[in-house]
């Protein structure tokens, strides 16, 4: 019986960071359950999981949070999955349909619109579909597989991963695992180690380059469809998965910056749980 119990979201972006524990099978000290977003922080709650795969925004409304060190869901650049289609220059967007699957890339749109371009466009929460938004407002946030594989022919297109880099010049964090109490040393430690899969080093330790690669592109290829091509460029170019010091300041920028263009409730900046206590034990 697995020793721990984490939540992890259904999308692509995450398969690096759970398919170690998914490949050992019924030998993994990990069990992963996948729900979508919103239903993740009830298995904290319950006491069911240890640790959640959640975003930004989350991590940082609710106190007493936990985060473990060293992985997350990152970029340092274009993220190719989180983007903003519109049909009126960027410029002019007067109404926007936000995501209603991602608080984090929607609080992200409305403060790089306003800081970036000056707008605050009004804003409505939509069922995440690419002709049903644009048919009701200028522009739309997708997010995910479907934000990676919607045609923005004949639109205009901003990366927000890549808005966000051209902003502060720092990376951005998606999402992390976070926990209450119940995410210990010993479950970062394990943590850590899946992340060492999708090619992060370890202090001390030489890489795992992509130990597991060909399984996570036919993951990706059945699950999203995406080409091969599309799959190995994501995982291979675009995502990061280590939790480094850069990565660190482009999540207090964010923090910051929610605070300061009135998301007054983003102040909880989550406690760092290391895994060295469990490595020394070990």
């Amino acid at each position: 019986m697995a020793q721990f119990t984490v939540g992890c979201v259904p999308y692509v972006n995450a398969i690096p960071l759970v398919e170690m524990f998914e490949e050992m099978g019924p030998a993994s000290p990990v069990r992963v359950i996948y729900k979508v977003p919103s239903e993740l922080p009830a298995l904290l709650k319950s006491g069911e999981a240890q640790a959640i795969l959640v975003s930004s925004v989350d991590a940082l409304r609710t106190s007493g949070r936990r985060m473990a060190e060293g992985g997350c869901i990152g970029s340092r650049d274009h993220v190719k999955s989180v983007r903003l289609f519109s049909k009126v220059p960027l410029g002019e967007i007067g109404t926007l349909a936000l995501d209603a699957s991602s608080m984090t890339s929607n609080r992200l749109a409305m403060i790089l619109l306003k800081e970036l371009l000056g707008i605050e466009p009004k804003t409505r929460m939509m069922t995440p579909d690419l002709g049903a938004m644009l048919a009701e407002t200028d522009a739309c946030i997708l997010i995910g597989d479907i934000g990676m594989m919607s045609d923005g022919s004949g639109l205009q297109v901003m990366d927000l991963g890549e808005a966000w880099n051209r902003l502060t010049g720092k990376p951005f964090v998606w999402a992390a695992w976070i926990g209450g109490e119940g995410l210990v040393p010993e479950l970062v430690w394990w943590l850590q180690r899946a992340a060492a899969c999708a090619g992060n080093a370890l202090d001390g330790e030489p890489y795992y380059i992509w130990k597991n690669r060909e399984t996570m592109v036919a993951r990706a290829m059945e699950q999203a469809h995406w080409p091969e091509e599309v799959a190995k460029d994501y995982f291979e170019n675009v995502m990061a998965y280590r939790m480094d010091q850069s990565m660190l300041a482009g999540l207090k920028m964010f923090q910051e910056k929610l605070v300061a263009n009135g998301f007054e409730d983003a102040v909880h900046f989550p406690q760092i749980i290391s895994a060295q206590e469990a490595a020394t034990r070990a």
